[in-house]
């Protein structure tokens, strides 16, 4: 039985890239205290109750191997004016570079910097981490949330190319 050639064959990453996303930056400190911050698209909620996120982060990422080492993280939802800093957290050679634009702020609780004009802000508290294939599924559940006041406006992804809602 022979194989069908598959090489013109849609791909997975085909079909995601017609998964419209919202943009989020994730941010998390090292166990040297040193911030971290990464661009991501797959993050969602989890349960309810209790409140939680989970956030899929490529095992290789320095934010990755942060947030083994640390209790918190933080997810920052994104508005269009933070494309440049969705731009700035996308790319690995732009390290503490990343922070000179936005309102970053450090919170006292838990020592990690956060957007503080997101449209929403997420604290969560690590519970749990699953590895799959290449990425590192990281579980928190939800401490507290800050919401930017005024109508959603919305960064996200689709077909490879950021959207303004």
């Amino acid at each position: 039985m022979s194989v069908p050639d598959q090489s013109s064959s849609p791909t997975m990453f085909d079909g995601m890239r017609r998964l419209i996303s919202g943009v989020s930056v994730i941010t998390a400190n090292n166990r040297k205290g040193d911030r971290l911050a990464m661009t991501a698209t797959s993050v969602t909620s989890v349960s309810a109750e209790p409140p939680s996120l989970l956030a899929c982060v490529n095992k290789d990422a320095r934010l990755g191997q942060g947030m083994e080492a640390t209790e918190y993280f933080c997810v920052n939802l994104l508005a269009p004016k933070h494309k440049q800093i969705s731009v700035n957290c996308s790319t690995p050679e732009n390290g503490t570079s990343r922070y000179e634009h936005g309102h970053w702020k450090c919170d006292e609780e838990t020592g990690i910097f956060y957007l503080a004009d997101s449209q929403a802000v997420f604290f969560c508290l690590k519970k749990a981490v699953y590895t799959y294939g290449t990425h590192d599924i990281f579980v928190g559940d939800v401490v507290r949330t800050q919401v930017a006041e005024g109508e959603p406006t919305v960064l996200a992804y689709l077909n490879g190319q950021y959207v303004d809602l």
